[in-house]
């Protein structure tokens, strides 16, 4: 029964070819299909590249200039409507490229019986030359032709082109719809990257070569520039240099020549009553007068003040800079007080790191003894002093900033010369104070023992 059956089928078969030879109409039809499949696959492909190729700034205007030749109003017509005219190629290409496919299946079909081979070989061979023919001929080709000259080939594309818009008009506006609705109603997949993922991404590129490692910190400086508070990098109030309403011009003038600074708060009777800002370029004009006998009526001077909670964060602290265009804040506490002051210089370093010119001193941050112990200034940032004795020193819920903050806040009282306290495996010495305030602090690590350096190391 089943050498009947394929007797049957090689009968079929051989019929069938034997058809195919004796009417070569059929095989001209399936090779005329195939090739018009792949001329109007090459058609597709290369219109979409040349339309949507076209600059919508420059080359949109010298279609409007041109209104008189038709075959630019069909172009510009089409670009009106991109979703209709993507839909529109889309399903034309499509379209050529499965006829193209069912034509290379049906003629392969056919010659397999003829040639002998076994299926399998054949139609792997019109895979690959049906693979390779519209890569080649009906992809890459056209769009390379239709990409260095756009505008010549849209134009003798648009008729032919226009044809299909029109005909598949009502399958592409529904394909455009459907679209429309999926962008509406399709939740997107949300990647959300976290702030230590991109501060990975940056030390895996600096381990790789890719970006330096000032620029690594450049930006973990900038991930934490909004979660950064203004009371951490201000300046406190015991050190704001600022003028009374009450100081004569020469003493205002040795003030800026001192602290070489161009903005000071000016206030009356006492600091917490700041009423505006003198800046130093504003008294150029009495330089050449008699400094003794000029009296300037400061109010009259002062420009407005900006005044900021000590809860605000960086970022939105720039807003107001650039907003109210000045470069200095007053920092005040709930009551209204004066807590401190901010410039744009002090954000920015939070950015790029320290800036300084010629005219500034270096800053000694901490001094190593031969003993192994630090002298720290007692305004010195804990994270600063962290880095140094490569520790842990601070968290998020503290509510001091620096090392001076850090003995108050563990003592809660001003502290006496020469008393210790221990905190994280370190023991304070209060080194030196001047009158209430805490300036110098001897840092001893416990656990590192009594290491001794041949001289002192300042930075």
């Amino acid at each position: 029964m089943l050498l009947s059956d394929s007797r049957l089928f090689a009968a079929a078969e051989g019929s069938t070819f034997d058809t195919l030879l004796t009417n070569p109409v059929d095989f001209v039809v399936l090779i005329t299909v195939i090739i018009l499949g792949l001329i109007f696959s090459a058609f597709f492909s290369g219109s979409e590249v040349a339309f949507f190729s076209l600059d919508k700034k420059v080359d949109r205007e010298t279609i409007e200039e041109a209104k008189k030749d038709a075959a630019l109003g069909r172009v510009l017509y089409m670009l009106d409507k991109p979703r209709q005219l993507l839909a529109t190629i889309l399903i034309g290409n499509t379209f050529a490229n499965i006829i193209t496919a069912v034509g290379a299946a049906v003629l392969t079909g056919r010659l397999v019986a003829f040639i002998g081979l076994p299926q399998v070989v054949v139609f792997a061979v019109e895979i690959m030359v049906l693979t390779f023919a519209i890569v080649i001929l009906a992809e890459i080709t056209p769009k390379l032709l239709a990409l260095n000259k756009p505008m010549m080939v849209s134009r003798k594309l648009s008729a032919l082109l226009y044809v299909f818009f029109v005909l598949f008009a009502p399958l592409s506006r529904f394909i455009s719809f459907a679209t429309r609705f999926l962008e509406k109603n399709v939740p997107r997949p949300t990647d959300n990257i976290s702030s230590d993922d991109l501060k990975t991404i940056a030390e895996v590129g600096e381990l790789h070569g890719s970006i330096h490692g000032d620029e690594r910190e450049i930006i973990e400086n900038v991930i934490e520039f909004g979660n950064t508070y203004v009371r951490e990098i201000m300046t406190s109030r015991v050190n704001i240099s600022a003028i009374s309403t009450e100081n004569t011009l020469q003493e205002v003038l040795d003030l800026i020549r001192e602290k070489s600074i161009s903005r000071l708060p000016l206030y009356e009777q006492h600091l917490d009553n700041i009423i505006g800002i003198i800046h130093s370029k504003d008294l150029l004009p009495y330089i050449n007068t008699d400094l003794g006998q000029t009296t300037i009526n400061w109010r009259t001077l002062a420009r407005k003040a900006l005044f900021i909670p000590t809860t605000k964060k960086l970022d939105d602290l720039l807003r107001d800079f650039q907003k109210e265009k000045t470069h200095i804040a007053i920092v005040v506490d709930e009551y209204g007080g004066t807590e401190g002051v901010i410039t744009l210089d002090d954000v920015l370093e939070e950015i790029i790191g320290e800036i300084t010119d010629e005219y500034t001193e270096p800053v000694e941050l901490f001094t190593r003894k031969k003993s192994g112990n630090y002298i720290f200034d007692a305004k010195i940032d804990l994270d600063d002093m962290a880095d140094i004795l490569s520790m842990d020193l601070t968290t998020d819920e503290d509510e001091y900033e620096t090392l001076g903050g850090l003995i108050y806040h563990l003592l809660e009282r001003i502290p006496e010369e020469g008393e210790s306290i221990e905190f994280k495996g370190m023991e304070l010495t209060v080194n030196e104070m001047d009158n209430n305030r805490l300036s110098k602090v001897e840092v001893k690590v416990l656990d590192e023992g009594n290491s001794k350096d041949d001289g002192e190391e300042t930075v």
